[in-house]
């Protein structure tokens, strides 16, 4: 996997430099572009994060903080536009730059692989521009990435509405390609279902069902619409469809700061580690439910996994030393030692993009809101619920699990749902709070949930520096980078959407 690393930042550094010179510095003996399966890896990868350094400021300083899933104990960004903008910087110049390539390429390619490596790309292509636009809003889309390719060195921003009209068709014309079943030239060049034709297909349905649920306030009518097509096509079907990579467990290219271990895991063992701790919300909100996974997603900071040694930070605490801390928490480089994410250091553990019990999640309000998928909601709400918990031992492989098992057992399960049944009454507020707590910790999908179902209902934080006026932020703000690079298009971006971190987004509506 170094290797394929290796290849994809060279051709993705030359490929970069577009100044007037490609037929000077084009040798034509020698091709210009990575083969599908060695370009695959390095995008996948860089999806889930370039290094830890970007990671850490605007995943686990901003969004999981924003969640109240984690607690910053040092530093408090999360109210002012301070460190949003490096998810911005971070995926422009690796993932967007390598999937609009492989993408070009591959609409040019010709052979009998050629289809469905174009319908897998795409879908991937979705994935990346999804969340960046869930994040920033109004975007560069249609000419992204494409300074080298058509010469476009200051791509407009596209509105949301237009760019998830586009990834919608993408998706569907994506499916109905792979639905086909044929061959691809992927194979273990693609790190996260090693070439397998027809999970590309469920997750193409699959994140086409996020996107119709992200719209189900904004254009009620198409969000069922869409929902009715995802599900049709066939969405995931078991845990066995998640959409995840493994990272290495040893650092490869860039070592620790590099792309091929898992960025989380190296944010909590950096600096950070010992001062982002869970946050009360979070863990308080499990432990009041009995919720065995209390125990597989966190422990002190002395490793000790038993529940009830297991106290997430209050979100009004964000001082380094409290009077609340137990005998048992030791302290540890100066801090108390609230329960934190037990993938410190665990550079191998997985990267979840989307998840089998976030489909079950959305069927289960699809089915509530509009009849869809069987119309059985508490069947749908249950299935989430128990994949939440079972597609955990999936830790298992990695070092997380040093310090006690990752398997949630059925008869934990069983009764976890029978102290905590389904009520029809509150359908909306159960499934999504489980979103909330099964979509942990990819905080921009929590995030994204969260601001268009409204669940959890979170007390906003208070700080003295806010720039919110005392709400929670609805959405990044964009990067000084495109001030200096990209002003008039920004500013018509701007002048369209806004630029505040209350600005609320296409899809956000109140």
């Amino acid at each position: 996997m170094k290797k394929l690393i290796y290849l994809f930042l060279i051709v993705l550094s030359f490929s970069a430099c577009d100044n007037g010179f490609e037929e000077m510095n084009v040798d034509p003996t020698k091709p210009t572009a990575l083969p599908p399966n060695v370009a695959i890896t390095g995008i996948q990868m860089y999806t889930a994060g370039t290094s830890y350094v970007a990671s850490l400021f605007y995943h686990m300083g901003v969004v999981m903080p924003i969640m109240q899933q984690l607690n910053c104990t040092s530093y408090t960004w999360e109210y002012t536009r301070s460190q949003d903008a490096r998810f911005f910087d971070e995926q422009f110049p690796s993932s967007v730059k390598g999937i609009v390539d492989l993408v070009n390429n591959l609409e040019k390619a010709e052979g009998p692989f050629a289809e469905t490596d174009l319908a897998i790309a795409n879908v991937w292509k979705v994935l990346v521009f999804s969340r960046l636009t869930d994040a920033y809003g109004d975007i560069p889309y249609s000419e992204a990435a494409k300074g080298f390719i058509e010469g476009i060195r200051f791509p407009k921003y596209d509105t949301q509405e237009s760019i998830y009209a586009d990834m919608l068709r993408i998706l569907e014309e994506s499916s109905n390609i792979l639905a086909k079943g044929g061959e691809n030239s992927f194979g273990q060049g693609d790190v996260v279902y090693g070439g397998d034709t027809m999970k590309w297909k469920k997750f193409a349905n699959s994140l086409m069902l996020r996107l119709a649920m992200r719209m189900v306030k904004v254009d009620p009518a198409a969000a069922q619409a869409w929902a009715s097509k995802a599900i049709d096509a066939g969405v995931m079907e078991s845990n066995d469809d998640i959409a995840y990579m493994r990272f290495e467990s040893t650092a490869g290219y860039g070592g620790v700061f590099g792309p091929t271990v898992n960025p989380i895991s190296r944010s909590f063992a950096s600096r950070f580690g010992n001062q982002v701790k869970m946050a009360g919300t979070f863990i308080d909100f499990m432990k009041e439910r009995n919720d065995p996974r209390v125990s597989v997603l966190s422990s002190t900071t002395a490793g000790e996994t038993d529940f009830d040694l297991q106290v997430g930070q209050p979100n009004e605490d964000r001082s380094r030393t409290s009077a609340n801390s137990k005998p048992n928490m030791k302290i540890f480089g100066g801090l108390v030692g609230w329960s934190w994410f037990r993938s410190e250091g665990n550079y191998d553990a997985p990267f979840f993009f989307q998840t089998y019990a976030e489909v079950e999640l959305m069927l289960a309000e699809a089915a509530y809101r509009w009849g869809l998928a069987g119309g059985d909601v508490e069947d749908h709400y249950n299935k989430g619920v128990t994949s939440a918990m079972t597609y955990l031992k999936l830790y298992e492989a990695a070092a997380l699990t040093q310090a006690g098992e990752a398997t949630i057992t059925q008869a934990q399960i069983d009764a976890y749902l029978e102290e905590n049944p389904f009520n029809a009454n509150e359908a909306l507020k159960m499934i999504n709070e489980q979103y909330w707590v099964a979509s942990f910790p990819n905080g921009l999908e929590t995030w994204a949930n969260w601001k268009r179902s409204g669940y959890p209902e979170l007390v906003p934080q208070e700080f003295n520096w806010s720039e919110t006026d005392g709400g929670i932020p609805r959405r990044f703000t964009y990067p000084a980078t495109e001030r200096a690079n990209n002003p008039d298009n920004l500013q018509e971006a701007i002048d369209r959407q806004g630029d505040q971190l209350t600005t609320r987004i296409w899809w956000d509506v109140n």
